[in-house]
């Protein structure tokens, strides 16, 4: 309401006059009208909050006698106080021009207030806090005070270190909520001074409040769809724990923005931080040459980590990984794959990676797990994309169908090539170092490098001809996994093959045993006809009753049934 009256006089005033500067001249003047009202309604309130916490303070102990009259006189114009500070944010932003003199001084008493380290709190003699008091006025002076930094570069200059400062320690959601917007403007209008503070921004993408979340990520999103902000380092990482966010709404913002965007906006960009993005997500400063980075990076927060050998932690980091392999062309696959057996398997066998540190090892799990799952293998499928995407752009369905046939060999062919002269050697080193330490990962290994050579089983003699333990052990690790699978299948065609027996046999059986109780009654109705009269009463077994009180009749009074007692 505020606002649209706002507008109204703006618009009045420009048509009511005959040129534009006799309408910033009137609108001046009613602005400065409007302002010297709000400032008189925000500093009463002020004084009354003053002035009973003077009276407060006298008494023994203090607030244990006439403080209801004073609270109630310090209570009375909150929502007053709040109106008039809204409005002078309105009015700034239609009239910039207009003169702040005593606003910024009042603006910064309340958000100031109630803080030992404030020097206006000492001058002033407020020892009471607004956010105590008045949360509300509290958080629309913040909000205030961030309209006026955006028509007034010096000032923002001074207070953009104060907002960064409230939202790392305020414990309001929601004015986390309105320092994450007004940062976010100030991003656009200043975006050298704010470009510094981006990494504390980013701290909210952790927040506990799930609307902060989702509010962040959507205002970052815009300004890197944007350029205001660059994909780089902290911000990219960052942004990966979003895919897996307890909300299932900013889950689908970031597969999309992930999926789409950022896959046609920086299609290296996942290729090209995935080996750090290990590093990052399992806590790992057990590398060399990662250490430096991930020190910066962290700055001694764990916040964007998911640090931990348990099931659920190893899920949640391969569900990011997966995600950002989707994004990667053949040949970046290959590349990815290259790295990981380069910077953390070959680290690992050089002792630039620790492995006695337990994120050094959560660190070589991940890498070979990653190896062998199923998005890492080189599909025909993406050749199939890549053939579809050039027939979108226009281009030969079988000239492009025939290109991608044969990139996909190629690089079928130089996947095959590298494993066999690169990946191989490492595998074998790393597999007799794990070995030595007696280290679990063994296994994870072998399950690795078996998942890697199942597609050359013919070839593994050749491939592995450097150790041929590792040949004799790999090629029984086959035939076992072979033997299990096909067990596995036929137990359960043989499970189904079963219950769809049983069901034949449970309507069979049914059938059988109705025939059987159809039979017995017919039985019994024969038993039943037979020409043999009944025999009499008194010659079947029946008990006798006595009688009670030398009554022959019994009588229930309930069912009126006559039972007659027979000597």
């Amino acid at each position: 309401m505020v606002d649209a009256h706002v507008k109204a006089l703006r618009t009045l005033c420009t048509r009511k006059t005959v040129n534009k500067d006799e309408g910033e001249t009137l609108i001046l003047k009613w602005v400065h009208q409007l302002l010297s009202k709000a400032l008189k309604i925000i500093d009463d309130f002020m004084l009354k909050i003053s002035e009973a916490n003077k009276i407060r303070s006298f008494l023994t102990p203090p607030g244990t006698r006439g403080t209801g009259k004073k609270d109630v006189g310090a209570s009375q114009s909150p929502l007053q106080a709040l109106i008039a500070v809204f409005t002078i944010g309105s009015l700034i932003l239609v009239s910039p021009s207009a003169d702040l003199k005593g606003i910024i001084p009042l603006l910064h008493t309340i958000i100031t207030s109630g803080n030992s380290e404030s020097k206006t709190k000492k001058l002033s003699g407020m020892t009471v806090s607004v956010k105590q008091i008045a949360p509300s006025l509290y958080i629309q002076s913040w909000v205030t005070l961030g309209k006026i930094c955006l028509v007034d570069g010096k000032i923002a200059k001074l207070y953009i270190p104060l907002f960064v400062q409230e939202l790392e320690k305020s414990d309001c959601a929601a004015l986390r909520n309105n320092i994450v917007v007004v940062m976010v403007d100030f991003c656009v209008r200043y975006t050298a001074l704010v470009d510094c503070y981006i990494p504390k921004i980013t701290n909210l993408l952790c927040d506990p409040c799930e609307v902060v979340r989702r509010q962040t990520f959507i205002l970052l999103s815009r300004l890197l769809q944007r350029d205001y902000v660059k994909w780089r380092g902290v911000l990219f990482l960052r942004f990966l724990l979003s895919l897996v966010d307890e909300s299932e709404k900013i889950r689908h913002l970031a597969e999309y923005l992930f999926g789409n965007i950022l896959r046609v906006k920086a299609p290296l960009l996942a290729y090209n931080s995935f080996v750090e993005a290990i590093f990052v997500l399992n806590d790992c400063h057990a590398h060399a040459g990662h250490s430096e980075a991930q020190g910066g990076l962290h700055g001694g927060s764990r916040l964007f980590t998911i640090r931990g050998n348990d099931g659920k932690s190893r899920s949640r980091r391969m569900q990011i990984y997966v995600s950002l392999l989707k994004q990667m062309a053949p040949e970046h696959l290959l590349a990815t794959s290259a790295k990981l057996c380069a910077e953390i398997l070959a680290a690992a066998t050089d002792g630039l990676l620790n492995l006695d540190d337990v994120t050094g090892q959560s660190v070589l799990q991940d890498a070979l797990q990653v190896l062998a799952c199923k998005e890492m293998r080189i599909h025909s499928s993406r050749g199939a994309d890549s053939s579809a995407d050039m027939e979108e752009e226009g281009g030969d369905s079988s000239g492009a169908g025939a290109l991608a046939a044969a990139w996909g060999r190629v690089v079928s062919q130089v996947a095959k090539k590298n494993l066999i002269q690169n990946a191989v050697p490492i595998f074998i080193e790393l597999k007799r170092l794990l070995e030595s330490k007696k280290s679990p990962l063994t296994g994870c290994l072998m399950e690795c490098l078996r998942t890697l050579l199942k597609d050359y089983k013919n070839e593994i003699e050749d491939i592995l001809i450097a150790d041929k333990q590792l040949q004799k052990e790999l090629i029984y690790d086959m035939h076992k996994h072979e033997a299990a699978t096909k067990t596995r299948s036929n137990a359960a065609e043989t499970i189904s093959g079963c219950s769809n027996g049983v069901q034949v046999k449970l309507q069979r059986k049914t059938g059988t045993e109705a025939d059987k109780i159809s039979a017995t009654a017919r039985s019994v109705l024969k038993e039943v006809n037979r020409d043999s009269a009944t025999p009499p009463l008194r010659s079947m077994s029946v008990p006798k009753i006595k009688s009670v009180a030398d009554r022959g009749v019994l009588k229930d009074k309930k069912s009126n049934v006559e039972l007659y007692s027979h000597n």
